[in-house]
């Protein structure tokens, strides 16, 4: 479901993407990321972060690594993006690591990390 998920965010069909959250989904910000310590919660709220989130991009492309099942109902997902600054024009190109929860097959939270080895930990594995 996590795979679903990711795959249909990265392919731009945010309707499915949503589909797999639940509806009172938490998602945090990314830690050592600008926008540490904010939470959206529910459809509406996401949506809107990811649409404020791509608005920011000339152009943004997001390749999964790699999928870890984290036992207790947490699975990580390695995400390598590469995106082009509107105003900059300047290309960056970081490896993110995200944490699902999953509860009665939807996810419940997402915690993203800019350090992939805090994701490992956070849900008690090392790499």
């Amino acid at each position: 479901m996590v795979r679903a998920a990711t795959e249909a965010a990265v392919a731009g069909d945010g309707a499915t993407a949503l589909n797999a959250l639940d509806p009172k989904i938490e998602w945090h910000g990314t830690i050592g990321g600008l926008d540490e310590g904010r939470i959206a919660r529910g459809h509406e709220a996401v949506a809107k972060e990811f649409a404020e989130y791509f608005q920011s991009w000339e152009g943004i492309e997001l390749r999964v690594d790699r999928y870890i099942d984290a036992g207790d109902e947490e699975v990580v997902v390695f995400i390598h993006e590469i995106a082009k600054g509107r105003a900059s024009g300047i290309v960056v190109e970081t490896d993110v690591a995200t944490v699902h929860t999953v509860r009665d097959g939807k996810i419940v939270r997402a915690r993203s990390f800019l350090d992939r080895e805090e994701a490992l930990e956070a849900v008690g594995l090392r790499e």
